[in-house]
């Protein structure tokens, strides 16, 4: 088959896969990929990664080794998830260096992993330089292991600035830590408002310290319903004052 005739498979193809006729689709993307379309591979390779990670593997590996520097993130991602982590870092270079920020902070986060925290800041410096917020709330979070507290609360900021929560919710605790509370409460209300789990549950804690166990039961089940794993035992306790062990509650304790 000649690239045009693949490029018009592949057409047709994504056609049918925006619609949802995910077998129709399949059958299409393979025809393309055989013929070596690179784009059809990593689309393929979507498809069936679920059920068949091998092949997937397979797809991604050719259609990065094609250039494909999608393909380079997505198999760098899923050799990750199998425990092939040099393997995975080879690809997230690739990618990263093809200018996918995704893979390079990815790159960071496979440093964080095997604690070699000054390599991620590297990774996530590059990435948060470029605009990936992400990548500012990991570098954060990466230079106040390395005792470089001021930097941290500089990219807190930009990555709050940008409208992320979870940047919001680093920047108050940080605010907190540092005795400027007033700023603290209203980047974590920011931060709830915006749904970030640790904002609410944060925030739940304060309105503890305001004597509203009301408020702080209904902040603590939102910061729950968020995915804060202490939030749902914080409320049930703050509505009870007994802890789930059974000992008395103390209210106001981050």
């Amino acid at each position: 088959m000649d690239q045009d005739a693949a490029q018009a498979e592949y057409e047709q193809a994504r056609s049918l896969d925006r619609e949802g006729r995910k077998a129709e689709a399949e059958r299409r993307y393979r025809v393309a990929a055989a013929a070596g379309h690179a784009a059809a591979m990593l689309n393929l390779g979507l498809i069936v990664v679920e059920r068949d990670p091998g092949e997937a593997e397979r797809w991604w590996r050719s259609a990065a080794e094609a250039g494909d520097e999608i393909a380079m993130g997505n198999l760098g991602i899923l050799l990750s998830d199998l425990g092939r982590g040099e393997e995975a870092e080879h690809w997230y270079l690739a990618a990263a260096g093809a200018g996918d920020l995704d893979a390079r902070h990815n790159l960071g986060l496979l440093y964080v992993e095997r604690r070699q925290t000054a390599k991620a800041a590297e990774e996530f410096r590059i990435a948060a330089e470029a605009g990936h917020v992400a990548s500012m709330n990991n570098l954060a979070a990466a230079l106040v292991r390395l005792d470089r507290g001021e930097e941290a609360e500089e990219w807190l900021r930009r990555g709050a600035e940008h409208g992320d929560g979870r940047a919001m919710g680093g920047l108050a605790s940080r605010l907190y830590a540092l005795g400027r509370r007033d700023e603290a409460d209203e980047w974590w209300t920011k931060g709830a408002a915006l749904g970030d789990a640790d904002s609410l549950f944060n925030l739940g804690v304060r309105r503890e310290h305001e004597n509203d166990l009301a408020g702080a039961e209904d902040l603590f089940r939102r910061a729950g319903a968020a995915g804060h794993p202490r939030g749902n035992a914080r409320a049930d306790a703050a509505a009870s004052a007994v802890r789930g062990d059974g000992s008395p509650y103390m209210p106001g304790l981050f």
